[in-house]
């Protein structure tokens, strides 16, 4: 369907601005980023080798999926400077943290909605942020997003856009039949392309990432020491005030 990403882009911008002006909020987020993944795509399935066994497909949440839209909303640069440093999360990266997730919460069955008023099938995979074998989610949406082309991973653990990894991804799986955007295969981090960086290995507070792997057991206990500080399971540190925080280091 022509112009999907571009409607959907527009949706995703009038109820943001909506929903904080609402509340008397103000506006934390970018211009957001939005792609369509192939649902059929053998990239889905394969995730139950890359990143859990349990992990689901676009079928297990809409039988007959055949895109799914994926939609990154990049933070502005202040709440992403105000992270920066330091051993624990600022107020401000907390806030944003838990304001995205709650009306990015309402946006996904708002999209839902507007795709079912065209006459398609939708569902949102309301159990994204389950979480098994104590670091693994049912439904990665950083994985998700890649399929979709939005961006590709760092050493880091997050995913790289256009406007870089600072911000939160969503999805909702949909049976419309449209063009899909190629995944993202092109190495964006910096470390991974040359060696040249490895800010976010010096930024871990507990030495999480190293340039073979990552210690995702070090990092969970981390942010889970984090709750009672900000009520949210967070650090950012890894990704704030780095070169590929608000872009494409690699452009």
């Amino acid at each position: 369907m022509d112009g999907l990403k571009r409607r959907v882009g527009e949706w995703i911008a009038g109820f943001s601005e909506g929903y904080c002006a609402e509340r008397g909020l103000e506006t934390i987020w970018r211009e957001p980023m939005v792609g369509l993944a192939d649902a059929g795509s053998p990239m889905f399935p394969e995730l139950r080798v890359v990143a859990h066994p349990s992990h689901k497909v676009p079928q297990d949440y809409l039988p007959g999926a055949r895109t799914v839209i994926s939609y990154f909303m990049p933070f502005v640069r202040d709440v992403v400077g105000d992270n920066a440093g330091g051993e624990r999360p600022v107020a401000s990266w907390s806030h944003a943290y838990s304001l995205t997730n709650a009306m990015c919460a309402e946006m996904n069955r708002f999209i839902a909605s507007q795709v079912e008023a065209m006459g398609f099938r939708a569902a949102v995979p309301e159990d994204a942020g389950t979480i098994i074998d104590g670091t693994y989610s049912v439904w990665s949406q950083r994985h998700v997003a890649r399929i979709a082309g939005l961006g590709n991973f760092g050493v880091n653990g997050m995913l790289i856009t256009e406007a870089g990894c600072a911000g939160r991804f969503f999805s909702v799986v949909t049976d419309i039949q449209c063009a899909h955007d190629a995944p993202c295969l092109e190495e964006r981090c910096l470390f991974r392309i040359d060696g040249s960086c490895g800010r976010c290995m010096r930024a871990c507070p507990v030495s999480a990432l190293t340039g073979d792997g990552f210690r995702r057991d070090a990092c969970l206990e981390r942010c889970t020491e984090n709750v009672p500080l900000t009520g949210e399971q967070i650090c950012g540190k890894c990704l704030c005030a780095m070169p590929c925080s608000m872009r494409d280091p690699s452009k």
